[in-house]
Order: structure tokens, then C-alpha cells, then sequence
């Protein structure tokens, strides 16, 4: 039901229809009623975004959040809100679930249609497969609405279409590693590796990292002592943290002093894992995590891990879309927020045997 067949139902003109539908006081009171029974009878919906684009509004900014929708990606959306409403902004929340189909197609659907004034991508986005999210950037890069990409990068290749702040991932893992490295130890299992073709998302950031600490160190690097993700599409989470680590012990592999989960919530499951194992943390195996969430410090022993900057990560992101909207030509930033070590009580010396 559009507008127009509405309107031709009720008899009226075009306008009539959407001064009722918009309770403008120039409508006769009984005109107003009658349209208003008609739009309901006949399941008419007004286009709140065209009616947005017609008197020029777009103090909306869309936040957008793919699959997983964990602490982080929570804390952070708080502080974004309060950024954006200090700057006189409303905030919309649109989840994408993993499972819908063609997501790709439905993000750039409600950009095209919604007319914000800007967007968020929070987290992940697109698919595992790089090149498809590299397409999907780039076809956002033709609408033209300010985006910033929001704890992920930009993975449209080497000229980004956005501007992109995220938690330096790979700086992170090679401080965690190097840590451990410097605690004595030199066998260091990584929990959470996801498929090859996601070479720039958070996991393989981060793989990329501990590779880089082991070199520093002059310690060769095992394949054999990288833990892939049994559980797809839940790299970061308790249940593949887990289960990926109770797969890799009962495959037989052993020998690790240290397991450096790919972030906090899977080093919890690990930590179960390993438990059940009949290891102790830290006396047997020493455990870090990634992330800093407070689950991290609730954790026994509370965990050794990486903090990311919450307040800092959206208080840029504010930052540059906000600049954005107000000078579209701006240059394209990439900003890479260094994370803070904090120790916990995690991590210990291997032990002598």
C-alpha cells in the first residue's frame, strides 16, 4: 500500500493523506479519522525516512552490529551514545543476524533508504570471505552518507573507502606474547584461530601479532600449536573458546606451557577446558585473554589481559564521523588505539618438569 493508492481510496490528494497521517491541524478532524481507519484497514505504513528526507532532518546516526553482539561491543555503543547526543544526535541500533541471508545486500539496503546522517559499523561486518567484504565497502562507499567503521578496519584493500578506529590488534598480542615469552615460556598455544581468507579481522590481527613476538624472541614458530575454531561463526565467544580447546587436547597435542586466547570470553572457555583436563591455571599452564572486559577480573585466577580503550575507541569514532558530516571531502583516517597490558594472576613461570 503506497501512498498515492491510499490516497486514491480515501478520495483525497496526496497531500491531504499526509497531513492526516503527520496529525497537521490544516485537515479537517473528520478527514483526519477517516484516513487514518483507511491506513489502518489497509496496512499503510508512512515512510518515516522519506518524510525525514523531505524537511531535510538527518539528526539520526545508524549504529550497525553484525553477528556476535558480546560486552565490548556493548560498553562501546554506551559511550557512542552519550557522544553523539552530547552532539545533539539520535542513535539507531540495526543487528544483522548471521543468519539472514544476503545480509550484505540488507545493510546496504537500509543505508540507501534510511538517509542518515551518518553510520557506524560496530564490530565485524560482511562475510568471512575478504573480497565479498571488500565489495560491500565499496558499494557503501558509493552511497552518499559519512561512515566510520568502528573496532574493525576498512577491508576494502589498500585505498579505503572510510575511515576505520580500532584497538591496534596486532601491537596487543605482541606485547601478550612477548610477556609470556619473558615469564620463561617458549611453548604458547593460540585458541581461536578462524579461516584463512579473514586475514584482517580482530583473530588473525592478533595471530599475526603473537607470530611477530615469537620471532622478536629468536622462538621458531609451531603450527601445531595454533588452536582452530571448531564453532563457526563464534570465533569470540565462551562456547568456541571451549570447545576448540578441549578438541585440540583430546586430538593428543601437549606440550603447551601457555595458551594465549584469540579474547577474554574464549579464555574462559579454554579455562574450562583445561580444568577438565586435569590442569591448573597457573601452575600448570599459564592463560591470557584479549579485550579487558570486566569478566576478565571476576575470573579465578583473574586473567592477564590486554584492556582496550572502550572510551577512547568511541570518543575518536564520534570524532571523525562527526568531522565527517560537517566537511564530506575530509581525508580518510585510520586510527589504531594502543591497548594497556594488565597482569593478573594468570600467568606464572612453566613449571620445572
Amino acid at each position: 500500500m503506497t501512498i498515492k493508492e491510499l490516497a486514491r481510496i480515501c478520495g483525497v490528494a496526496v497531500s491531504t493523506v499526509s497531513r492526516a497521517m503527520n496529525d497537521r491541524s490544516d485537515v479537517n478532524p473528520q478527514t483526519r479519522t477517516r484516513i487514518r481507519a483507511a491506513a489502518e484497514k489497509y496496512g499503510y505504513v508512512p515512510n518515516a525516512s522519506a518524510r525525514r528526507l523531505k524537511i531535510g532532518s538527518t539528526d539520526t546516526i545508524a549504529v550497525f552490529i553484525q553477528g556476535e553482539f558480546g560486552q565490548l561491543l556493548i560498553e562501546v555503543l554506551q559511550h557512542l551514545e552519550v557522544a553523539f547526543a552530547d552532539a545533539g544526535y539520535d542513535v539507531t541500533l540495526s543487528h544483522v543476524a548471521d543468519t539472514q541471508n544476503d545480509h550484505a545486500g540488507l545493510v546496504e539496503r537500509i543505508v540507501r533508504e534510511g538517509k542518515f546522517g551518518g553510520v557506524v559499523f560496530l564490530g565485524r561486518y560482511g562475510s568471512a570471505d575478504r573480497e565479498a567484504s571488500a565489495q560491500l565497502s565499496r558499494r557503501l562507499g558509493e552511497i552518499d552518507v559519512p561512515m566510520v567503521f568502528c573496532t574493525t578496519p576498512d577491508y576494502s584493500g589498500s585505498a579505503a573507502q572510510h575511515s576505520s578506529i580500532s584497538v591496534d590488534d596486532h601491537a596487543g598480542a605482541r606485547d601478550l606474547t612477548a610477556h609470556l615469552i619473558s615469564r620463561g615460556h617458549r611453548r604458547i598455544a593460540f585458541v581461536g584461530a578462524g579461516e584463512e581468507p579473514d586475514r584482517e579481522h580482530a583473530w588473525a590481527l592478533r595471530l599475526a601479532g603473537y607470530r611477530a613476538a615469537l620471532q622478536d624472541a629468536g622462538v621458531p614458530f609451531d603450527e601445531s600449536l595454533v588452536v582452530a575454531s571448531v564453532v563457526e561463526g563464534q570465533v569470540y565467544t565462551m562456547r568456541n573458546g571451549y570447545e576448540s580447546t578441549q578438541r585440540w587436547l583430546q586430538s593428543g597435542r601437549a606440550g603447551a606451557t601457555a595458551f594465549f586466547a584469540v579474547c577474554d570470553t574464549a579464555a574462559i572457555g579454554a579455562g574450562r577446558a583445561l580444568i577438565e583436563a586435569g590442569l591448573s591455571v597457573p601452575a600448570d599452564v599459564s592463560l591470557v585473554g584479549f579485550d579487558g572486559l570486566d569478566v576478565a577480573d571476576y575470573y579465578n585466577p583473574r586473567l592477564t589481559t590486554i584492556v582496550q580503550p572502550v572510551s577512547e575507541i568511541a570518543q575518536s569514532t564520534a570524532r571523525v564521523l562527526l568531522a565527517t558530516m560537517r566537511e564530506p571531502a575530509r581525508a580518510i583516517e585510520q586510527v589504531w588505539v594502543r591497548g594497556r597490558l594488565v597482569e593478573g594472576a594468570s600467568v606464572a613461570a612453566p613449571p620445572a618438569s
